[in-house]
């Protein structure tokens, strides 16, 4: 009896030694705190690509003539060959760059707004000559001309864009995820300029002697866009992650962007280096683009702009765009 008593006093101290540890560990003072740390949900992001125009290139060029040749021999008929040559290239090509910022929602989708600089310069060649021989027999007068135009028109195009997207994951990995990403573009103080060389050659010739002269003809003009312009963007892409805060990513864009053209203003008529634009009437170096109009070709007025038809010309580009995704903190 007495050993039975004294296995159940040392049961009893060791129940209770267990319970006194057991509500120690169960102390909320004494228990480890776990603290689960907040994911960062905003991003920051530089980027650059190249983009290339599918559109918009037949909006400026008056036609797709490339080259003019006549020939004529004495008093025989003209012989005539016109060569025409399609636009390879349209207002889209050319390299952009900007920064943006985006936040993360949720697992699936993101929110951002990126601010890009575009610049694209497009233009066109056209030759035109004129030959002539056995033109007279008389002494003294010029029995060959030659006259010959070479014509550079090119556009310029400056589009400063703030574009607000929503992406979609599609499939998400730890290391990668693919996504697509459509947006508006909002593009502030849109710009496009205009510039028209002409150079002139003429020769006359007799009996093996000729005399050369030439010319040079310049012409800047400004067109005045609704402001701001808008269009839309779309892209699918993917992102792969460098570090625990850096992402690289690459996508592909198609964007659409409208110029509203309100106006046209000839800011520079040079002619071998003299400015002449000031001795042109305001009918020949402004033009405006309205929705309806009428005219009276019997009295034209010189200090009226000339009027037009409002014209909408696309702006529409394929770019790859690649960049660098910072996560902040």
């Amino acid at each position: 009896m007495k050993k039975i008593s004294i296995a159940c006093f040392i049961l009893i101290l060791g129940v209770k030694a267990f319970s006194q540890q057991a509500g120690d560990s169960m102390d909320p003072e004494k228990i480890p705190a776990i603290h689960i740390l907040k994911e960062p949900r905003f991003m920051l992001n530089i980027h650059s690509g190249y983009s290339m125009g599918l559109g918009s290139t037949f909006k400026f060029y008056p036609d797709d003539v490339s080259n003019i040749t006549v020939t004529q021999n004495g008093t025989n008929g003209a012989s005539k060959i016109i060569n025409y040559s399609n636009p390879t290239k349209g207002l889209g090509d050319g390299i952009k760059f900007g920064f943006g910022v985006s936040y993360i929602l949720n697992d699936f989708i993101n929110i951002g707004l990126d601010f890009d600089y575009f610049n694209s310069t497009i233009k066109k060649v056209r030759d035109s000559s004129f030959h002539q021989t056995n033109i007279t027999t008389v002494p003294g007068m010029f029995d060959e001309y030659s006259y010959g135009e070479h014509n550079v028109i090119s556009y310029d195009a400056t589009l400063l864009s703030l574009t607000p997207s929503i992406t979609f994951k599609a499939i998400s990995k730890p290391k990668w995820f693919l996504y697509n990403k459509i947006g508006a573009i909002i593009t502030f103080r849109p710009n496009s300029l205009q510039k028209d060389v002409t150079n002139y050659k003429t020769q006359e010739g007799w009996q093996g002697f000729y005399h050369d002269s030439a010319s040079t003809v310049s012409k800047n003009y400004e067109w005045g866009i609704r402001n701001p312009a808008y269009g839309f963007m779309g892209a699918v892409g993917v992102q792969t992650k460098l570090s625990n805060k850096l992402r690289l990513f690459a996508e592909l864009q198609f964007s659409h962007i409208v110029f509203v053209i309100q106006k046209r203003t000839l800011t520079d008529y040079i002619v071998d280096g003299t400015h002449l634009e000031n001795s042109l009437s305001k009918n020949v170096r402004e033009l405006d683009f309205v929705r309806s109009f009428s005219t009276d070709a019997s009295n034209v007025n010189p200090d009226m702009p000339s009027q037009t038809i409002i014209q909408r010309i696309p702006i529409t580009y394929l770019g790859l765009q690649i960049g660098l995704a910072y996560q902040l903190k």
